[in-house]
């Protein structure tokens, strides 16, 4: 299969049969090609065939509301939410729901038809029941257009048709918003409200976070770290009101990965003494780490960016799945500067979101040791190029 095909495929990630034959939209390929076809995330992410659109290659200032919005002159971007929840009988949930922007062409739409557009929508839902060992991942797909999909700032609303997020500002804080998420599917529904307990955290330098060492293969990125979190989970109509942590990822770039770069392995982590940790690290295409970065934020809010030298990362152990796939399940990171050793592993095997793009995005138990005080903790993984 040539380049410029495979690429094509790529470009058009996870389009659903376009139910209307409409030539004011760019292409209708259809969930399936995708899935035969077993596109990868690291693939979606490469910079081929990117340049008529902007990329993430400087310092810039962040404006908010602005920039929780949509920025349609770079490739891909998403809000990314995951947490840990418990109810008041100790289930124990974790959550994924992430909604991105992926633009499917640099230029400007010249039609004046409502429903053309050069911008798609998709939205992944995981969901895993730690206590009965079960995991359910969702997606949905809409073009962004007609009010099916959108990303605004002011009123902050990102919405893939019924799954959204919304936020709110409160005493013209527009750098630090609360959050309402919402989706349902037919088996689960998920509806939660989202507080900062903490300040905004820009990651890498200045919020421009660096993917290898080639200019322009970054994103710009800011996450909220400890969100207070409460609300309802249903579960194949039983219901259960819940409580914890959750984490908020935010990201756009145009051509974030290098050509040797096969895949990542992401952990959010939050601490039982308000801490929390960021870590990824890219592999190249033998499974060594071809990059990796970090950020620490202490109980206070304030955070410190890590290059890969402050780190020891070791896989410790990995789990094969029915579907024959083998994913790292158990990890050790050290961090000698913060006097900090972290064990790490899955709650529980299968976690692999199997959508359109295959990937595992699971929950993990977390203990720790700093200054020689025992931790605990939860976070999530997520696992990609396996």
């Amino acid at each position: 299969m040539n380049k410029l095909f495979r690429n094509r495929f790529i470009t058009y990630l996870g389009i659903l049969i376009i139910l209307t034959v409409s030539i004011f939209f760019l292409f209708e390929l259809g969930h399936e090609d995708f899935e035969d076809f077993g596109i990868s995330v690291a693939d979606a992410m490469s910079g081929d065939n990117n340049s008529n659109f902007t990329k993430a290659d400087s310092v810039i200032d962040f404006v908010f509301p602005k920039d929780h919005g949509s920025h349609d002159n770079y490739k891909i971007e998403w809000w990314y939410f995951t947490g840990n929840l418990k109810d008041e009988n100790g289930n124990h949930f974790g959550y994924q729901f992430t909604i991105f922007r992926n633009a499917l062409s640099s230029d400007s739409m010249k039609s004046k038809n409502d429903f053309a557009t050069n911008q798609l929508y998709f939205a992944h839902l995981g969901l895993t029941d730690v206590n009965n060992n079960k995991h359910y991942s969702f997606e949905k797909f809409s073009r962004g257009a007609k009010g099916l999909a959108f990303a605004n700032s002011n009123p902050l609303e990102i919405r893939v048709e019924d799954w959204y997020c919304k936020g709110f500002y409160y005493n013209d804080d527009f750098k630090n918003p609360e959050f309402k998420i919402y989706a349902k599917t037919d088996e689960i529904e998920i509806d939660f409200d989202l507080k900062p307990n903490k300040n905004i955290v820009f990651h890498g330098n200045k919020g421009l976070s660096a993917k290898s060492n080639e200019k322009g293969n970054a994103s710009y990125y800011y996450s909220f770290t400890n969100l207070g979190s409460s609300g309802r989970i249903i579960i194949n109509e039983k219901s259960y009101l819940v409580k914890g942590k959750s984490w908020m990822d935010r990201e756009w770039s145009t051509s974030a990965l290098s050509k040797n770069q096969k895949g990542w392995d992401w952990f959010s982590l939050q601490l039982d003494d308000n801490s929390e940790l960021m870590f990824f690290r890219l592999r190249d295409t033998n499974s060594n780490t071809d990059f990796c970065k970090g950020t620490y934020i202490d109980k206070n809010g304030t955070y410190e960016n890590l290059d890969c030298g402050k780190f020891d990362f070791q896989t410790k152990d990995y789990v094969k799945l029915d579907n024959g796939k083998k994913y790292p399940s158990k990890w050790k990171l050290l961090i000698p500067s913060k006097n900090l050793n972290i064990e790490a592993e899955t709650q529980i095997d299968d976690q692999e979101m199997k959508l359109s793009v295959k990937y595992y995005e699971g929950t993990i138990k977390v203990k720790a040791k700093k200054n020689g005080i025992n931790l605990n903790g939860f976070g999530y993984v997520e696992l990609t190029g396996y």
